[in-house]
């Protein structure tokens, strides 16, 4: 084995040191070509020699975090051990997730099998241990009003000096458009929200509902930049009580306002224009046909939608969320591909007029995103947690990876009541 695994500090005679020796050594064995080192809890450092200089460490922190490794779902179990620092790492998150995926795909003798069990069984580890962070816990039945307050307070009402941090200062959580190579966050963010009121053909005195509203960003650029009245809708009470302290700010409550409210409890409205930017995965699928129903009744005779929202593809199979995405990150993400969505839409009476493919923008969107939650972790755990930090840096980069192989995607699309009038719609392309 050691002339394989190069070890640094004097070698611990603990049991339990000894035993995730000869537990690397089958792994490093079965991987050659994974380049990496794995420092122990005593500060022993072990080198996979056979692949050369590492490119990455795993440091452990625990002997817990092995028997974490080991447990399936490893989607769930492995992401908690770093939640709960019993390990972290050196290096890039590529890496490490290539790492992950050639690790996954190892193939155990039976006899390897059990002499790691023997090995891991026998080693004294309180599995008690960890999961200090927060878990989402349900209220109500899922996708129902309730349990959809309770999700979206979750993950939206953490502080705002958090998400300014990393969205930067449109606060705009969705995919940008980058209408230029070296555009900015801000600026493709800027852009993408002025594409989306061309999109509408947005005119002055009409009347827009802003679905899922977020921290008011579209709602205040359209009501400042576009002349109509706005009506901005969202679960999040931390999200509308900041939207109307900007949109106070900015001298827009004339027509501009917030409201906490589920777009199911609009009653006796109607708008010449509702955009919904990003936030369909939160209704469920057994809900679309609902959804665009709703929408149906809030246009006016010759309104029309604009919708922005990520989609499964199934070009890549069926898409899975992760279970650790499910638990700590976004509860009740639901992504439907965007065939059914069409479908769900023309079902509900509306005629599509426009769909465009935006994939590769979100992309760079959280490739964006992740640069400035890596950088600002000193402030980020300040204001939140070091769990929470790890929760979205992981979470984000997941992101930018499902973006980056296809394994989601990111449409918008315009959609009219096939009763209106289509004359007066453009089909708008970046300029």
């Amino acid at each position: 084995m050691e002339k394989y695994l190069n070890m640094k500090m004097e070698k611990s005679n603990n049991r339990e040191i000894q035993k995730v020796r000869s537990f690397l050594e089958i792994i490093f064995r079965k991987v050659p070509q994974i380049r990496m080192s794995v420092i122990l809890w005593n500060g022993e450092e072990i080198t996979n020699l056979r692949a050369g200089e590492p490119e990455f460490r795993v440091i452990i922190k625990s002997p817990l975090a092995i028997s974490k490794f080991l447990k399936t779902p490893s989607d769930l179990h492995i992401p908690e051990a770093y939640f709960d620092d019993l390990f972290d790492m050196d290096g890039d998150l590529d890496d490490l997730v290539r790492a992950g995926i050639e690790l996954s795909k190892i193939n155990l003798t039976l006899g390897e099998k059990l002499r790691l069990g023997a090995k891991l069984f026998s080693m004294k580890i309180n599995s008690a241990a960890g999961n200090k962070h927060h878990k989402y816990q349900r209220k109500g039945n899922k996708y129902s009003i309730e349990s959809d307050k309770n999700a979206i307070s979750y993950h939206y009402d953490l502080p705002t000096d958090f998400f300014r941090l990393w969205l930067e200062e449109n606060m705009v959580y969705s995919g940008a458009y980058f209408s230029e190579e070296n555009a900015s966050l801000n600026d493709a963010q800027h852009y993408k929200m002025d594409y989306i009121c061309r999109k509408l053909s947005l005119k002055p005195g009409e009347k827009l509902l802003d679905i899922g509203c977020g921290w008011g960003s579209f709602p205040i650029f359209a009501a400042k930049n576009y002349g109509v009245d706005v009506l901005g809708v969202t679960l999040s009470k931390e999200q509308a009580e900041y939207a109307n302290l900007r949109i106070k700010e900015a001298k827009l409550e004339h027509s501009c306002r917030i409201e906490v409210r589920d777009y199911r409890e609009l009653e006796n409205d109607q708008f010449d224009k509702i955009s919904s930017i990003e936030m369909l995965h939160h209704v469920g699928e057994k809900n679309i046909p609902e959804y665009f129903e709703k929408i149906r009744k809030l246009l006016k005779q010759d309104g029309y939608s604009f919708q922005l929202t990520v989609t499964a593809n199934p070009a890549k199979g069926k898409f899975k969320n992760s279970a650790f995405g499910e638990k700590y990150f976004m509860p009740d993400y639901n992504l439907i591909p965007v065939s059914k969505l069409l479908s769900y839409a023309e079902n509900a009476g509306f005629e599509i007029f426009d769909v465009e493919n935006v994939r590769f923008h979100y992309m760079r969107t959280a490739q964006e995103w992740l640069k400035n939650i890596e950088k600002n972790h000193d402030k980020i755990v300040e204001c939140t947690s070091e769990p929470s930090y790890r929760i979205h840096r992981l979470s984000v980069y997941v992101m930018y990876m499902a973006f980056r192989e296809a394994m989601i995607n990111f449409y918008h699309f315009i959609i009219t009541n096939k009763n209106s009038e289509l004359r007066n719609i453009k089909q708008i392309r970046p300029q």
